[in-house]
Order: C-alpha cells, then sequence, then structure tokens
C-alpha cells in the first residue's frame, strides 16, 4: 500500500472519528457554564495527570498561551490547580483539583455510557474485530507519534 492510501484511509477514519465525537458532544453538557473545549482539556489533564504548563501544550498541539488560558478558567473555577516549579521558576504545573477529578470522572463515565450505546448495535463478532483493529492502529499511531516528535 503507497503512503497516499495510508494517507487516504487515515483521514477517512479522522473524519469518522470527528463525526462520532460530534455525537458525543452532549456529555460536556453537565450543567457547568463551562465551554466544550474547557472540559475537554479538563478530562484530558486528569487522564494525564500533574504535567507542565509546556509538556501539556506540545502533547495537545496547542499553543503555551492558548492553553494558559483555558487552565486560567479552569483554575478560577478551582477545577484545576497550578503550582510553579521550585527547580525552575519558569515552569509551571498544573493538575486537577479535587473538585476538578469529580467532574471529569463524571464526565468521562457519561462518555464511556454514550460510547458503548453505540455499539449495541454491532454484532459480537463485530465488536471484536472493531476492538482488534483499534487496538492495532493505537500501537502503530503511538510508534508514528514517538518517531516524528
Amino acid at each position: 500500500m503507497t503512503h497516499a492510501e495510508i494517507t487516504q484511509l487515515v483521514s477517512e477514519n479522522m473524519q469518522i472519528l470527528t463525526r462520532f465525537s460530534r455525537r458525543l458532544q452532549s456529555v460536556f453538557e453537565h450543567g457547568s457554564k463551562k465551554s466544550r473545549q474547557q472540559m475537554s482539556f479538563l478530562m484530558r489533564l486528569y487522564l494525564t495527570g500533574k504535567i507542565k504548563l509546556k509538556d501539556f501544550a506540545n502533547r495537545e498541539a496547542i499553543s503555551t498561551a492558548g492553553l494558559c488560558g483555558i487552565l486560567r478558567k479552569l483554575e478560577q473555577a478551582k477545577l484545576v490547580v497550578r503550582s510553579d516549579d521550585p527547580k525552575d521558576h519558569r515552569d509551571v504545573w498544573y493538575e486537577v483539583s479535587k473538585a476538578g477529578k469529580n467532574l471529569a470522572e463524571k464526565l468521562i463515565d457519561k462518555r464511556v455510557t454514550a460510547l458503548s450505546e453505540l455499539c449495541k448495535v454491532l454484532p459480537e463478532e463485530d465488536e471484536d474485530r472493531l476492538a482488534e483493529s483499534i487496538k492495532t492502529v493505537n500501537e502503530i499511531f503511538k510508534k508514528m507519534e514517538a518517531l516524528n516528535a
């Protein structure tokens, strides 16, 4: 298979995943005035754990200024905790607060439930094939990500 064919398949996959993602956006309707983007980054930070701002920005492919603005709003809402690095005052660490952890866990549970509902239409054989395919794709994407870091 050529690089062009692989690129086309990945592009099609991304479009399908984007459509699924849009269907799952209802999980962000949680009664808070926080944006979907803020809630998305809260969940990502929860799953990542305590991390430096610049490392989190690199990982998420967003500018540090843009991410800092999002995290600042989450910090004001007491969902995220910011701390200075005692070894290097130029570095800033972020992690979710207890309230942020509780909200992130609720959002993740809602997302898992919504995904489960989407999968219910599949026959068991297709579920198994999908699971194996996703595992394989994730392994390969992680390799590509590491090689292109």
